[in-house]
């Protein structure tokens, strides 16, 4: 046991510790009884055994203060402040391991990253709940939970969970404030839940309030464009071209960040948003103006990491000459989208096109063949959409 408690202690705690007699004699004695373990001793044990403080020694208690302060007080306090129940490795992994996730975003399907997303934030919470750590090393660990809670809101409203989206994204905003953490992530994922909820103008704030925060300059071309949308659905075109201008300007000296990134804009995505804000305040040349830019530094067959930013600049292309007249056009540019595989059609994919539907479905098409089988289509491809995750998700 003597052995299996030193391997148990990180280098601090290790640097601590007597030598391997000593120790021997120590478990000797708690086993007969002659005393109860410290907190170092305490938090070894439970690292030993896999079990929490509670189960093995029931409620702390703590001892009566000494009448006159001594060597072992001052050495016990050092132990207590320094133990913990996560190493620096395995913070260190942490953070790669949701880097990594929040990496793979657009390359898998969004239920099936859900499910190592949650098993991660899991991983996190019971290092949280199950025993103490530094403090640095708990905001850490709050730090990374942030980012994990963000990046479930945003696959939670990619297969229509908005209400546990909502919930996610306040989870993810009471971590980061707890953590002293950038929000620039948190206020990303809080402004596309509320656009996709219907409260514009708090989407809006929220990606303005995350542009200004410190972050990687992808992400705050996101959180301009995603300001840029939002004021463009509430009607205020003036912001919404500012918030516009705000992303070019710094798409135009940021360096190029990897494309399939949770939090990264890559010209092919900052083309859908500004199709969005083209068509949405009455603008479909602009919105084929950005389509060009996109297709320009597209390959002809996109990676399957880009297919369901692919998918949405096809379908604003669709709604831009469906806005000029141009059916057959419009048929032309969304007519490869039904092919997107069900486990891809996300929502922003099936909302888009149902956008696409209610133009269809204006008075100067209403005997429009053509109009009638694309919105028969989309009906089709939308009701084959993945299934829906069960309400109670975790």
């Amino acid at each position: 046991m003597a052995v299996m408690l030193r391997n148990a202690a990180d280098g601090e705690a290790q640097a601590l510790l007597p030598s391997i007699a000593t120790l021997q004699r120590y478990v000797r004695g708690y086993e007969a009884g002659e005393h109860h373990p410290g907190d170092l001793y305490a938090s070894l044990y439970c690292r030993v055994f896999g079990l929490d403080h509670a189960v093995l020694f029931g409620t702390c208690q703590l001892e009566p203060p000494p009448s006159q302060p001594t060597e072992h007080d001052a050495a016990n306090l050092t132990a207590w402040l320094t133990t913990t129940n996560v190493s620096e490795d395995g913070l260190v992994h942490l953070a790669e391991a949701a880097a990594s996730l929040a990496d793979h975003h657009t390359q898998h399907p969004p239920a099936e990253l859900l499910t190592e997303v949650m098993a991660l934030h899991g991983r996190t919470q019971r290092l949280l709940r199950s025993g103490r750590q530094r403090l640095r090393q708990t905001r850490e660990l709050l730090s990374i939970d942030a980012s994990l809670l963000a990046h479930a809101c945003l696959l939670l409203g990619d297969v229509e969970q908005d209400t546990s989206a909502v919930a996610f994204g306040k989870a993810s905003d009471l971590c980061t404030r707890e953590a002293e953490a950038s929000p620039a992530r948190t206020l990303s994922a809080l402004a596309k839940t509320a656009r996709w909820t219907g409260r514009f103008a708090e989407s809006a704030d929220f990606a303005a309030h995350g542009f200004v925060c410190s972050a990687p300059p992808s992400t705050r071309i996101l959180l301009a464009y995603q300001e840029a949308n939002a004021a463009a659905l509430m009607g205020n075109a003036e912001r919404a071209r500012q918030a516009v201008n705000r992303a070019t300007a710094l798409a135009a000296t940021a360096p190029e960040h990897p494309g399939s990134s949770a939090w990264s804009c890559p010209v092919p995505r900052q083309a859908v948003y500004a199709i969005s804000v083209a068509y949405r305040t009455g603008d479909p040349d602009a919105a084929l103006r950005a389509v060009e830019m996109a297709d320009a530094a597209s390959a002809p067959q996109p990676p399957s990491s880009a297919r369901t930013t692919w998918a949405q600049i096809r379908i604003g292309a669709g709604i831009a000459h469906v806005m000029k007249g141009s059916l057959d056009a419009a048929a032309s540019e969304v007519a490869p989208v039904f092919t997107l595989a069900p486990e891809f059609r996300i929502s922003t994919v099936t909302r888009y096109l149902t956008q696409l539907d209610r133009r269809l479905h204006e008075r100067r098409f209403r005997r429009s063949a053509e109009a009638a089988h694309l919105r028969e289509s989309i009906r089709d491809f939308n009701a084959a959409a993945f299934p829906p995750l069960p309400q109670e998700h975790p």
